[in-house]
């Protein structure tokens, strides 16, 4: 009598929550494969993956190339738009397609497109542009739902949230999720250069990867108004690349005032001289980080947000999604995962502590992030 009880309870709780379960289920296998090179990965070997289908994107007079991802179940399904972040793959990288595929099992409809000046290093405001045209596209395909999600990753998220705010979509983008993001290019520009970090009472320092500001300088160039200024500066970044520094230093010597001002603030590591030396640079220059800066569109966002963060990126300061979570006003649109260790490289024998913050709290977290990505997109699907 009592196993019957027993089996008839758990019978009656499996009902109850059979969604919550396959939700718990499927962001576990995500985050399992989050966290494991493609050809390890486990969703694939337990669900069938989605259809693939290349397709393009008009934006500008021009077609993007991208992929959409369907699941295989019928019916409408919640349109997510992934966008990559600073890679010369693009869609094409491993982890991502990986990414792609197990969002389709989960149910969404996902489109990937290429956003070129992730690609080449040469980030604009049109790449936001054609996020939003993307984000239209796959709106109008055949299974999408009336409403749907963007999902940027890094540098990527910038031009999410800018195409997020748009008045052409906003009412139409229902969840916005960042990986990594950022809320304003300079302070990614401080820490890039000097390695520091400040906001809200965390403070620290990462030692900087001094080849990130030379790529980056190298392919953006054509924000300085003076050719000759763009030619010598090219050739100094060449020689630094060749740890050729006296050279180059010696030849800085012959730039403009523009080029000067720029090469300046590239090889400054202090990080008091930062704002003098920033305030400095060419009028272009500081238009862009402006103009690629979420910050100055978040108020016109109106859908939920899941953020999430490692804290020890070298690419952009955890901060920078703190300050992402502190622009919206709503608290209850807003869910913060902050992920200690998630990009720390493991120690060999790791540290009781080590291990408990990567696997049970940053873990935990991730976890709760894709969960509630799976449920705002299932939530979204039923009322569709």
């Amino acid at each position: 009598m009592k196993k019957a009880l027993f089996l008839s309870l758990l019978i009656l709780i499996g009902f109850l929550y059979s969604a919550q379960i396959r939700r718990g289920c499927l962001s576990l296998l995500i985050l399992i494969d989050s966290v494991r090179p493609p050809e390890k990965a486990v969703m694939g070997k337990l669900i069938d993956g989605p259809m693939r289908t290349k397709v393009t994107v008009p934006s500008r007079g021009r077609a993007i190339h991208a992929d959409l991802y369907r699941p295989a179940k019928k019916g409408k399904q919640f349109p997510l738009l992934l966008v990559h972040g600073v890679n010369p793959t693009g869609k094409d990288d491993g982890q991502l397609v990986l990414l792609a595929n197990n969002l389709a099992r989960a149910g969404f409809l996902v489109l990937v497109p290429d956003i070129e000046g992730m690609k080449t290093l040469h980030i604009r405001i049109s790449d936001a542009e054609d996020v939003l045209q993307s984000f239209l596209y796959l709106r109008t395909t055949e299974h999408a739902g009336p409403r749907g999600g963007m999902l940027g990753i890094s540098y990527g998220a910038g031009p999410v949230l800018l195409a997020a705010a748009d008045s052409r979509v906003r009412d139409k983008v229902a969840m916005v999720a960042t990986f990594g993001g950022y809320y304003d290019l300079r302070n990614v520009l401080l820490f890039m250069l000097t390695g520091a970090y400040e906001y809200g009472g965390n403070r620290g320092y990462i030692r900087p990867d001094t080849s990130l500001r030379w790529m980056f300088a190298y392919r953006n160039l054509d924000l300085l108004r003076s050719g000759a200024d763009r030619e010598k500066l090219k050739k100094i970044i060449e020689k630094r690349n060749q740890y050729e520094v006296a050279a180059a230093d010696m030849l800085a010597k012959s730039l403009g005032p523009e080029g000067r001002a720029l090469y300046d603030f590239l090889v400054n590591t202090d990080q008091d001289r930062f704002t003098p030396l920033y305030e400095k640079l060419p009028l272009p220059v500081r238009e862009q980080v402006y103009q690629l800066s979420p910050a100055r569109a978040m108020r016109y966002i109106s859908a939920s947000f899941i953020i999430a963060h490692g804290t020890d990126d070298y690419s952009a300061p955890f901060t920078e999604s703190k300050r992402l979570a502190d622009a919206v006003s709503d608290k209850g649109r807003v869910h913060l995962a902050l992920l200690p260790q998630f990009l720390h490289i493991e120690p060999i024998e790791p540290s009781a502590t080590d291990w408990f913050k990567r696997y049970v709290l940053g873990g935990w977290r991730l976890f709760a992030a894709i969960y509630e990505l799976l449920e705002k997109g299932s939530m979204e699907g039923q009322g569709s």
